[in-house]
């Protein structure tokens, strides 16, 4: 019994893992279909919203690649993990609304709540597009933005994102999880600029940012200052290199102002046809009106009523002294 409760629980997860499409193209899923391995610590993806994963080979005759899939939470999730599984040498590529990057033989592809690992084959956009589209579960959400306020000069793949205190542990050991709160849902960016490690932790608010700000301030060989809502953390073999790094970081807002949008109100010729139909509407209302009371005047003599009550009196006043 305990072997066949495992054997369903393996068959199960197997059939949990049906990621990816049976055919690409002219390409064809082979046999040998598994969980996809994590490049970096268990722990980590699961702390990065893991969900679920395959790994498969595609055959079109002698020609063979593997795909590895894994699916996240949201888009945070699938963009860590492509942060952290970066080939050597990759560089940035075209992928419509997706982040890639390829080096030699392979891409690396994160899109929506998925990431996609093409070992030995760079897939066109019409083969991308069917591999997303197949994806069971997937959504589109925002990216984070914290890489933008990264300063110019940082090695080569060297990003990392943190969403608690797994990836904190590995990527900068340097600041304890006590001292980021992460209770407050923050998150951080760390690179490298040569010996100096850049981090820039997103706060919800900016007293919340105001009030952790002293306690980075006690890291022994951390130089720390707040922007906005952002605490950026510099660690680095001087003081003075670390404040070079830290005042090229600024936070600068996104204001998005309402923008008006034309409605036919706002169209002159559209209200002048309109007092044109009202002042139609009005002269068919005095008409029905008029043939209303003329009606029930006629009626009402029709019916023997008198009509003194109708007659005009003259008062024949001329030549009256």
């Amino acid at each position: 019994m305990k072997k066949l409760a495992c054997l369903l629980l393996l068959v199960a997860g197997y059939a949990s893992a049906a990621i990816l499409p049976d055919t690409i193209g002219d390409w064809k899923k082979g046999p040998g279909t598994r969980p996809a391995l994590a490049a970096a610590d268990e722990k980590i993806w699961r702390e990065y919203g893991l969900q679920d994963s395959e790994s498969a080979p595609y055959a079109a005759g002698v020609k063979k690649y593997t795909i590895s899939a894994w699916r996240f939470a949201d888009a945070t999730g699938s963009y860590a993990a492509f942060q952290n599984m970066r080939p050597a040498g990759a560089k940035p590529v075209e992928a419509a609304s997706a982040l890639a990057v390829a080096n030699a033989a392979d891409e690396l592809v994160s899109v929506g709540n998925y990431l996609f690992f093409f070992k030995g084959y760079k897939p066109n956009a019409e083969e991308l597009n069917h591999v997303v589209g197949t994806a069971p579960k997937y959504s589109q959400s925002p990216r984070p933005v914290l890489a933008k306020y990264l300063p110019a000069g940082l090695e080569v793949n060297s990003e990392r994102y943190i969403t608690g205190p797994e990836s904190l542990a590995k990527f900068l050991p340097q600041v304890p999880p006590g001292t980021v709160a992460f209770h407050f849902d923050v998150e951080a960016q760390v690179a490298r600029y040569g010996k100096t490690t850049l981090a820039v932790f997103s706060y919800p608010t900016m007293e919340i940012a105001r009030d952790r700000i002293s306690h980075f301030q006690e890291i022994s060989g951390a130089v720390a200052k707040r922007t906005g809502p952002l605490v950026v953390v510099a660690i680095a073999p001087s003081a003075d290199e670390a404040e070079r790094i830290l005042s090229r970081v600024k936070f600068q807002a996104d204001v998005t102002l309402p923008e008006h949008v034309p409605t036919p109100k706002d169209n002159p010729a559209n209200l002048f046809l309109n007092i044109v139909i009202l002042c139609g509407v009005l002269i068919g209302f005095c008409v029905v009106s008029g043939l209303v009371v003329g009606g029930l005047r006629i009626l009402l003599r029709r019916s023997g009523a008198s009509g003194d009550g109708d007659q005009m009196i003259s008062l024949h006043l001329t030549n009256r002294q």
